[in-house]
C-alpha cells in the first residue's frame, strides 16, 4: 500500500485537511506525528454518527498499523434514546440490563459494519486515483 496521496496530505504537522468527493461524502485527513495521520471517512448521508475513526500508521512509506476507533458519539445518542424509551414506555427495571446490552452490542456491530465500508472508501480513494474537490479546514 502506497503513502498517502499528496491531494488528502495535509502540509504541516497538526493541520486536518478535507477533502469533499463526487458524491457528496468527504475525508478528512489530521497528520497527529511524523508518518501517523488519524483518517475518518464522511458519508453523504446523516450516518457519519456511526463513521469510525482510523489511525494509520507507516513506516518507509508502507503501511505498518492501522487502528479502528469507534465513534463515541453513537453510543452516547444510543444511551439517550435509551433512557427515553425506558421514561416514556415505563419498561421493568429488570429488563434495563437485557435492552441496554442488547442496544450496545447492535451499535458495536454496527460501527463494525460502517468501518468495513468506511475502510475500503478510504483505501480506495487515499491511496488510489480519484478526482475530487479540496476544501481545508
Amino acid at each position: 500500500m502506497n503513502h498517502i496521496s499528496m491531494e488528502f496530505k495535509p502540509s504541516q504537522l497538526g493541520e486536518t485537511k478535507k477533502v469533499f468527493l463526487e458524491n457528496g461524502s468527504s475525508i478528512s485527513t489530521k497528520w497527529k506525528k511524523n508518518n501517523e495521520y488519524i483518517i475518518r471517512y464522511k458519508p453523504e448521508n446523516y450516518a457519519d454518527y456511526y463513521s469510525p475513526y482510523f489511525l494509520f500508521e507507516f513506516e518507509n512509506r508502507t503501511l505498518k498499523r492501522m487502528i479502528p476507533y469507534p465513534n463515541k458519539r453513537s453510543f452516547a445518542y444510543m444511551a439517550l434514546i435509551m433512557i427515553g424509551f425506558i421514561y416514556f414506555k415505563g419498561i421493568k427495571p429488570d429488563l434495563y440490563l437485557i435492552l441496554i446490552g442488547f442496544s450496545i452490542i447492535f451499535v458495536f456491530l454496527l460501527q463494525v459494519v460502517v468501518g468495513i465500508a468506511a475502510y475500503q472508501k478510504i483505501k480506495n480513494n487515499i491511496f488510489g486515483k480519484n478526482e475530487t474537490s479540496e476544501i481545508k479546514n
